[in-house]
């Protein structure tokens, strides 16, 4: 092998690399030649065996394998033994095209159930929930489960239902208002063309993350199906207004009603406490006169104690005014225990009651 050797080593030197790199590209020279034999030789062997193949089936159709139906034409065995094979061999060659065209048109059709589930799995699920013996709820989740939006209270499961095809047109033609909350949170309303309140979504930590959840229920709410069974919601809590007195209400600190507009020119009124803080603002109107009516509305609601409480995904309560019919008249905020929640809207309904008008 010291020829070998010598011949790396010269063959290194007169091209200048290392011996190991010329020893390396030999071997690999080696392998390639030798790949190449063995296709060459395979290729050979592959067309030897289709030729073998061709020459037994040649050899087969010519056996007399239909004799027995020549036999009862006796005068001409030549013709028929060459007729007949021919007839046989066409026969087949109907039903071997029909499997070749069926295989290419189901290929051809499986991306549309394919496109179909991927956009099913990108949409919501309408849901009903019972939030008490007679009150029901329509919520849009999103396909993570999130709850997107949920509507007012309805006194049946049917109602709620039909309530959906409403909420669905209020997302085409209605208006979308976002709120923000004292804390800093956002959430938005969902309003119908008549400015009637239908929805409200959760609540929000960046005033993003609600415009985000916007897009998302307009992306989706058409198209979502609704789910048949009704789902057990997270309840009301159970809350007993105070008898207010007249001496309790002589005694309460005095607050302020104010009319106020938005930037689109809507009205409508605020309650402040006697420090300034906003405690509830009724829901904008177009003309002053019916926020005042507004006002009046909520003042007799909240003396009268028409609150239920609920509790956001972030696990905090929050109450809501509504007027004999069950329909929200305004959104308190919300409180990280139930007790705090139920101290804020004592003081909201002294304060409503016996506020007055500021100009």
């Amino acid at each position: 092998m010291q020829w070998l050797k010598d011949f790396i080593n010269d063959t290194a030197t007169s091209v200048g690399v290392d011996g190991w790199v010329v020893m390396v590209v030999g071997l690999a020279a080696i392998v390639l030649v030798l790949a190449l034999i063995i296709f060459i030789i395979v290729k050979i062997a592959h067309r030897k065996s289709k030729k073998a193949v061709a020459v037994k089936s040649a050899v087969s159709a010519e056996q007399p394998k239909e004799t027995p139906a020549v036999e009862p034409v006796k005068e001409e065995p030549e013709q028929v033994a060459v007729k007949k094979p021919a007839a046989k061999k066409a026969a087949p060659a109907k039903p071997a095209a029909k499997p070749a065209a069926k295989p290419a048109a189901k290929a051809a059709a499986k991306p549309a159930p394919a496109a179909k589930a991927a956009k099913a799995k990108s949409l919501g699920k309408w849901i009903v929930e019972q939030k008490s013996d007679d009150e029901f709820i329509s919520a849009l989740a999103a396909s993570n489960g999130e709850i997107m939006l949920t509507s007012e209270t309805y006194v049946s499961e049917d109602g709620a239902r039909k309530g959906i095809a409403t909420i669905i047109k209020a997302v085409e033609n209605g208006e979308f208002v976002i709120h923000k909350n004292k804390n800093g949170t956002f959430y938005f309303k969902l309003k119908s063309a008549g400015n009637r309140l239908l929805c409200a979504g959760e609540i929000y930590k960046e005033k993003s993350g609600c415009e985000n959840a916007v897009e998302s229920v307009k992306r989706i709410a058409a198209d979502s199906p609704v789910v048949a069974e009704v789902s057990e919601g997270e309840k009301y809590y159970a809350y007993k207004p105070a008898r207010l007195t007249a001496k309790a209400l002589s005694a309460a600190p005095v607050g302020k009603w104010k009319i106020e507009t938005n930037e689109e020119g809507k009205f409508y009124a605020t309650l402040y406490a006697s420090n300034g803080q906003v405690m509830l603002s009724t829901e904008e109107v177009s003309s002053k006169s019916t926020a005042v009516s507004g006002m009046e509305n909520a003042k007799k609601n909240a003396l009268a104690g028409n609150f239920v409480i609920d509790k956001d995904k972030f696990g905090k309560f929050y109450y809501k005014l509504r007027n004999a019919n069950k329909s929200v008249i305004c959104i308190g905020e919300s409180y990280n225990t139930v007790d705090s929640c139920i101290s804020a809207l004592e003081s909201v309904r002294k304060l409503a009651a016996k506020s007055q008008i500021a100009e």
